[in-house]
């Protein structure tokens, strides 16, 4: 499995904003990861990590290469005052567990 952290910092006063358009356009569950979430750090009210599991590396790849992704990220750009706003970081899931639905 992979684990992905996105790590964004939304210009000032437009985290409430980025959050509601993650909701209204739904993009954790069009990505197709098995398990995403949007947290705001305690310590940096600023800040936005989205996280997710994905089946494996090539799941990932489908959603960076998805025009559905593009069109979300386009749709973002308000929300940032420059474009080093974003930063991803990959691992390799080594152990974990995911509980059955």
């Amino acid at each position: 499995m992979k684990f992905t952290m996105l790590t964004l910092r939304p210009a000032p006063g437009r985290v409430d904003d980025l959050i509601a358009y993650y909701r209204a356009a739904g993009i954790l569950e069009a990505s197709g990861a098995l398990s995403s979430q949007v947290l705001v750090p305690d310590d940096d009210p600023g800040t936005v990590v989205v996280t997710a599991l994905w089946a494996d590396p090539a799941a990932y790849a489908a959603w960076q290469n998805s025009p559905e992704r593009l069109e979300f990220s386009r749709g973002m750009t308000p929300f940032f005052g420059s474009a080093d706003s974003a930063h991803t970081r990959e691992f390799q899931a080594e152990h974990g567990y995911v509980p059955a639905t």
